[in-house]
């Protein structure tokens, strides 16, 4: 070929071809530093950790940036299960769900949140090597007490042995305390369960808080009756309790705390007993006479009043106007289905409450009304002073006495008169302050008397009209007396 044809297939056909390999070269180059160039997506921030109640919905959220064309989806790690893509769902659970903020931050949702849900969630994005991030959910449960698993209310016998059991659940798993209704102490057994509590030298101390799933109660007694709370918490609100009620039976007992109580005749008095006895049953008085007293009625006032624990009851009978027929024993009897008990009050006269012996009426007379069912106070002799005298002991020996000294009197002023000769009449008289006179309307006549007037006649008979004046002044005296 010459070389003007050469040069003319330059012209024609080799040149093209060349500028498209150039071209194509040129842009597969150019592709190649586009490429290179593009962000690739990435996660801007860690899923937080959330802890949730069961029963309340819970939101987990994964932000990411330059997500592009890539698809992002959630996974349940534990599980390996998708759940969504994009803004799919795959699971069919129905509370799940997904949702986005400008495809810059993803949502999963879960409601209604169930212990089952409780684990690790993957955020992965689906490049050439696949990124993610996880976040943790806990799901925490209030505790709850399973009845079918925990004892019922129990009833016993006094001095019997018996456990409670308590069975509790929750997430956490809840610690159990055991307390009285009443706040008052248990008794445990220190052989039991309770390690902690065996330290003490005793076989039972008192507590007010037992820990553990079992109360054991050893040798119970009427002290121990009462309501139990078995009460569960595990740090999620709210603790929740369980109420078991310790019915113990036994015979009743009655105690009198005075068992001798005195009144006068004619006051109101009141007697009590005290009885403990589980279940109740009939608690009644018994008069002295045997007959029972269940009622109230005008002459006896029964009350049952209710003590601090519904075993205890304090009896109370009030008997109106006592009379010598209601002086006696009294039984409180209590009685029960267990057996029964009984002790006895003695009512004694304390004594008839006298009269004021002394008083004077409006009237000016003596006051010879009764003074029963009144307080007793001594008689009262009123004097020119106002003081008041003891009252008398004996009314006929104090007159006797007073005779006796107004007798005497009388002799000595004889006598004295005798010896002098030239004594006055105005000397027989007794004197006005006398302190014994002699018993007002008495007739008694003194028998020395009348000799001392039959001398002193005899003495004066020389002196006829003075003896005879002189005598019958003293007779008139003496008829007097």
């Amino acid at each position: 070929m010459s070389l003007s044809g050469m040069e003319g297939g330059r012209r024609g056909g080799w040149l093209p071809l060349a500028g498209m390999a150039w071209a194509v070269l040129v842009s597969s180059t150019l592709l190649l530093v586009c490429d290179a160039a593009k962000e690739m997506p990435y996660f801007l921030e860690p899923i937080s950790n959330v802890t949730v109640p069961a029963g309340r919905d819970v939101r987990l959220a994964c932000v990411v940036d330059h997500l592009s064309n890539y698809k992002l989806a959630w996974i349940q790690q534990d599980r390996s299960a998708i759940l969504t893509v994009g803004n799919h769902v795959i699971t069919r659970n129905d509370r799940i769900g997904v949702s986005h903020d400008g495809h810059r931050t993803w949502y999963l949702t879960i409601k209604d949140v169930r212990p089952g849900d409780a684990g690790t969630y993957m955020c992965q994005i689906n490049t050439a090597t696949a990124i993610s991030q996880t976040g943790h959910v806990s799901v925490v449960v209030p505790p709850y007490i399973k009845d079918e698993m925990s004892s019922d209310d129990v009833t016993l016998q006094e001095g019997m042995d018996v456990t409670l059991v308590c069975s509790a659940r929750g997430s956490p798993v809840p610690s159990i305390m055991w307390r009285r209704e009443d706040k008052s102490d248990i008794r445990v057994n220190l052989t039991s369960t309770n390690t902690h509590l065996r330290a003490s030298a005793s076989s039972h101390a008192l507590v007010k808080e037992a820990p553990g799933p079992l109360l054991h109660l050893s040798k119970v007694s009427r002290t121990d009756m009462g309501a139990y709370l078995c009460i569960a918490s595990n740090g999620v609100p709210p603790s929740v309790s369980k109420r078991i009620d310790v019915v113990i039976r036994f015979l009743p007992t009655v105690y009198v705390p005075h068992q001798l109580v005195g009144v006068p005749l004619g006051q109101d008095v009141t007697i009590e007993c005290y009885i403990e006895a589980w279940p109740k049953g009939l608690n009644y008085w018994k008069r002295p006479n045997g007959i029972e007293i269940l009622h109230s009625d005008d002459k006896y006032e029964v009350k049952e009043v209710e003590g601090s624990q519904k075993y205890k009851t304090h009896m109370l009978l009030t008997i109106q106007r006592v009379s010598k027929s209601d002086i006696g024993k009294y039984n409180c009897i209590a009685n029960n289905s267990q057996g029964g008990a009984e002790q006895v009050v003695r009512v004694s006269d304390t004594g008839v409450v006298p009269s004021n012996r002394n008083a004077l009426n409006k009237g000016g007379f003596e006051n010879k009304e009764s003074s029963v069912g009144k307080p007793a106070i001594p008689a009262v002799n009123w004097s020119k002073t106002n003081e008041a005298a003891p009252p008398l002991k004996n009314d006929f020996e104090e007159h006797r006495k007073a005779s006796q000294r107004s007798q005497t009197t009388h002799q000595q002023q004889t006598t004295k008169m005798l010896q002098k000769p030239n004594l006055g009449f105005e000397s027989l008289l007794p004197s006005p302050s006398s302190s014994s006179p002699s018993p007002r309307g008495s007739r008694y006549r003194s028998p020395a008397l009348l000799a001392s007037l039959s001398s002193l006649l005899a003495s004066h008979s020389r002196h006829s009209h003075r003896s005879w004046f002189l005598g019958f002044l003293l007779l008139l005296g003496f008829l007097s007396l």
